[in-house]
C-alpha cells in the first residue's frame, strides 16, 4: 500500500495518467486518449500534410516503385490517376506493397523494368470497321504479358476520406473509434492531403503549449532541492555505516561528510582524530636524538 500511495502521489505531481500512460507519452507513441475532449475549432485542412508521396495508377516501372519504398518511411501511399490531376483511386499500405513485389519476384521472376499497374490495364477494343496494317508474328512481343505486374487486388479502392472543412475534433473521434492508419482529405474527387494521428498530436501539443505557457524555473529549483536532499541523506547513511563498522566499510560520500564537518567546525571528527593519533607500536623505528640529564 505504501508503494502504491507513493507512486500515485508522484504521478499526480508530475503529470496525469498512470504509469502506462506516462510511458506511452515518454516513448512518443501516437496514442489518442478516448476520454480527452478536444475543442480546437479548426478544420482538418489546418493539420493535414499536403506534400505527400503518391503513386500513379500506371506508368511506373518496378524499379521506380522500389525506389519509392526505399526512399520514404511512410506506412502507406495514396493511388492517384496521375500526379497532375491527383484524382483519387485508392490506397495501398507499405506492407501490402512490399508483399506484392516479393510475391511477383518469387512467382514470375519479373525484371526491374516491368510495368506496374494499380488499376486493371485498359484493353484495346477491335471493331470490324477498324482498318490497319496487317499484323505479322515478328511484330508480336513474345514476352509482353510477362513484363507487367497488376497490383489491383492489393489496394484499398474505398479508403476513408473526409472533406477539408471537416472539424479536427470530428477527425480525432474517427481515429479513436475506427482506428485507421491515415485519413485522406478529398475535395471533388481530388486528393488534397493526408492526416495521421501524429499530425493531430503535434497540433494538440502546440495548442496546449501556447495556451498554458509553463515557467519551468520553479520546477527545476524544486527538483534541485529534492536531489540535494537525496544526496545529503545518502552521505549521512554512508557515514553512519562507516562509523558502525569501525572504518572497515567505506562507502562513497564519507570523505565528503568529513570535509563538510571540518569546514563547519574547524576540527576533524573524532574517528579521524583517532586515526591520525599515534598509538604505541605504530611509531616509526627512528632512533632520533637522545637527551641526557646534565
Amino acid at each position: 500500500m505504501i508503494v502504491v500511495g507513493v507512486t500515485k502521489a508522484v504521478s499526480e505531481r508530475f503529470g496525469k495518467g498512470g504509469i502506462a500512460d506516462r510511458m506511452i507519452w515518454f516513448s512518443g507513441f501516437p496514442f489518442l486518449h478516448s476520454k480527452d475532449e478536444h475543442t480546437f475549432g479548426v478544420p482538418v485542412s489546418r493539420v493535414m500534410t499536403s506534400d505527400m508521396t503518391v503513386i500513379p495508377a500506371s506508368g511506373l516501372e518496378l524499379k521506380d516503385v522500389e525506389k519509392i519504398l526505399n526512399e520514404s518511411k511512410f506506412q502507406g501511399f495514396p493511388i492517384v490517376q496521375d500526379r497532375a490531376s491527383k484524382i483519387l483511386i485508392g490506397y495501398i499500405g507499405r506492407t501490402e506493397l512490399r508483399y506484392a513485389i516479393d510475391r511477383a519476384r518469387r512467382d514470375r521472376h519479373v525484371p526491374p523494368h516491368s510495368r506496374c499497374f494499380f488499376t486493371p490495364p485498359p484493353t484495346s477494343i477491335i471493331t470490324p470497321a477498324s482498318a490497319g496494317p496487317p499484323i505479322t508474328f515478328d511484330a508480336i512481343a513474345p514476352t509482353s504479358d510477362q513484363l507487367s505486374i497488376d497490383f489491383t487486388r492489393f489496394i484499398d479502392p474505398t479508403p476513408l476520406t473526409v472533406h477539408p472543412r471537416l472539424p479536427l475534433d470530428t477527425v480525432m473521434e474517427i481515429f479513436n473509434k475506427m482506428g485507421p492508419r491515415a485519413i485522406l482529405i478529398e475535395y471533388h474527387g481530388r486528393l488534397s492531403g493526408l492526416v495521421t494521428i501524429k499530425d493531430c498530436l503535434k497540433y494538440q501539443f502546440k495548442v496546449e503549449a501556447s495556451e498554458n505557457p509553463r515557467d519551468d524555473t520553479a520546477l527545476e529549483e524544486s527538483q534541485e532541492r529534492l536531489w540535494g536532499g537525496i544526496k545529503a541523506i545518502a552521505v549521512w547513511a554512508a557515514y553512519k555505516i562507516y562509523q558502525a563498522s569501525g572504518g572497515r566499510l567505506r562507502i562513497g560520500g564519507v570523505e565528503q561528510r568529513t570535509e563538510t564537518a571540518v569546514r563547519s567546525t574547524g576540527t576533524p571528527p573524532m574517528d579521524r582524530m583517532a586515526r591520525d593519533r599515534m598509538l604505541d607500536g605504530t611509531e616509526d623505528d627512528d632512533p632520533g636524538v637522545e637527551l641526557h640529564d646534565r
